[in-house]
């Protein structure tokens, strides 16, 4: 599990005792299993604006 660079400073990769990769805040502990969802946890609540487009939902081209 990759963490992209420009969230490093605020997020790390933590396996569990059951070999468990989770991503986790750095700024308060909390546990994430998609960058998705940690991006949109710096957004809303430490308000890291950079993270906001991590959270935005990928969508497909029109064809």
């Amino acid at each position: 599990m990759e963490i992209p660079q420009d969230l490093a400073t605020y997020l790390h990769v933590d396996i569990d005792q059951w070999d468990v990769a989770h991503i986790v805040c750095r700024k308060c502990g909390k546990k994430f299993f998609t960058v998705k969802d940690a991006a949109l946890h710096l957004y809303h609540v430490h308000d890291v604006k950079l993270a906001q487009k991590f959270a935005e939902p990928t969508r497909p081209e029109p064809s």
